[in-house]
């Protein structure tokens, strides 16, 4: 099958629809740094800083008592919200509320909180990064802190819509500027994780994999830095091709940035059981990795499918293996939305959170405990 993906973003005169990335069954095909990747590289066992702070071990995401993190859970949006609302003044207690609801009621213990911004502005009042936004980063700082107001819960905090990153999705020097602003405002928040990027696109083939991933361990490095002396957050890398598909080539040239410590390995997956069963037996054999958007999908024009069964899969695969993972997304116009639209086509304040089938599916799984069929 020929390789095929697509981002779905539809704009209506109110609202934009989310940016979805999707990749057709066969993207990985032809891939040369599948082909030619160095032998594995052994990562790093990372200092265990106690308290509330995850680091890793190897291939696995650890707890302060040396147990693998079972975070599961979904993406949900800033005050911007998948651009529904940034043409009105930002709504924080939207946004709490809706966290309130994904964590006490449908009992996600990991969040990806995603950030964004946007430029030109257009008709958007709220539109600034948090680098040039410091109303914005207070936002997000109340946010996460009310997060932290819920036990065991942990949340990645990631760039996700940013003018920052160049047009394959890389972060750049301008990228770097952000994460110096963000990471000393969550300095002591151990439950907080960074992700630096959102989805690196193209790059099917992986011939660009050494320059995106030089932009990668310089975003790392910058975060690094930022932190000082202080205990580091788990910093998560995204794949380098493919919408983030692909984490192939970190396999052989993990990350070594801050001494390639607390370094996280994030995925997108909206793909049938075999890719699933790839990363198992692939990149995760090595590397500490994060699920971070999955969804049911089936468009044959996008090549893009995803049953109700493979998702079902995958989340059972992920808890068997002790993989976190995070479905897309706790919002009602931002396909495939967890939830139903009944916003009347607005910013959906204070709008009843019912679940679409989807959600209510994945609803039904987080009820059940870990690792239970």
């Amino acid at each position: 099958m020929p390789s095929s993906l697509a981002r779905l973003i539809h704009r209506t005169a109110s609202s934009l629809l989310a940016p979805l990335a999707i990749v057709a069954a066969g993207s990985i095909a032809g891939c040369k740094s599948c082909e030619t990747s160095a032998p594995a590289a052994v990562l790093p066992i990372s200092p265990n800083p106690g308290g509330e702070w995850l680091h890793t071990e190897h291939n696995r995401i650890l707890t302060a008592d040396g147990k693998p993190f079972h975070g599961r859970g979904a993406n949900i949006q800033d005050t911007r919200s998948c651009d529904a609302c940034t043409t009105e003044p930002p709504n924080r207690a939207e946004v709490i509320r809706r966290i309130d609801e994904l964590v006490d009621v449908w009992h996600a213990n990991f969040l990806r909180l995603t950030m964004e911004s946007y430029f030109p502005p257009e008709a958007r009042v709220q539109f600034k990064n948090a680098a040039d936004d410091p109303a914005y980063l207070a936002d997000l700082v109340a946010i996460v802190k009310h997060i932290e107001s819920k036990p065991g819960v942990y949340v990645l905090l990631s760039v996700w819509h940013d003018p920052t990153l160049d047009t394959n999705g890389w972060p750049t020097a301008r990228t770097q500027k952000l994460w110096k602003t963000i990471v000393p405002a969550f300095a002591t928040s151990p439950r907080v994780l960074f992700g630096v990027a959102t989805e690196p696109e193209r790059n099917d083939d992986g011939a660009m994999d050494p320059a995106a991933w030089d932009s990668f361990n310089g975003a790392v490095d910058t975060i690094r830095q930022a932190e000082g002396n202080g205990p580091h957050h788990l910093a998560v890398v995204q794949g380098l091709g493919g919408w983030a598909r692909r984490l192939d080539y970190y396999v052989g040239h993990p990350i070594t940035a801050g001494g390639g410590i607390d370094v996280a390995y994030e995925v997108h997956l909206y793909d049938p059981k075999a890719k699933v069963d790839a990363l198992l037996a692939g990149p995760a054999q090595n590397l500490p990795v994060i699920i971070g958007e999955f969804a049911p999908i089936d468009d044959a024009k996008l090549g893009a499918h995803m049953s109700n069964e493979d998702v079902g899969y995958l989340m059972t695969q992920a808890e068997a293996h002790e993989i976190p993972y995070l479905a897309w997304t706790f919002h009602m116009r931002c396909p495939p939305s967890l939830l139903v639209d009944n916003s009347n086509n607005s910013c959906g304040a204070k709008m009843a959170l019912t679940p679409t089938p989807w959600g209510q599916m994945f609803k039904d799984k987080l009820a059940k405990p870990y690792n239970t069929p």
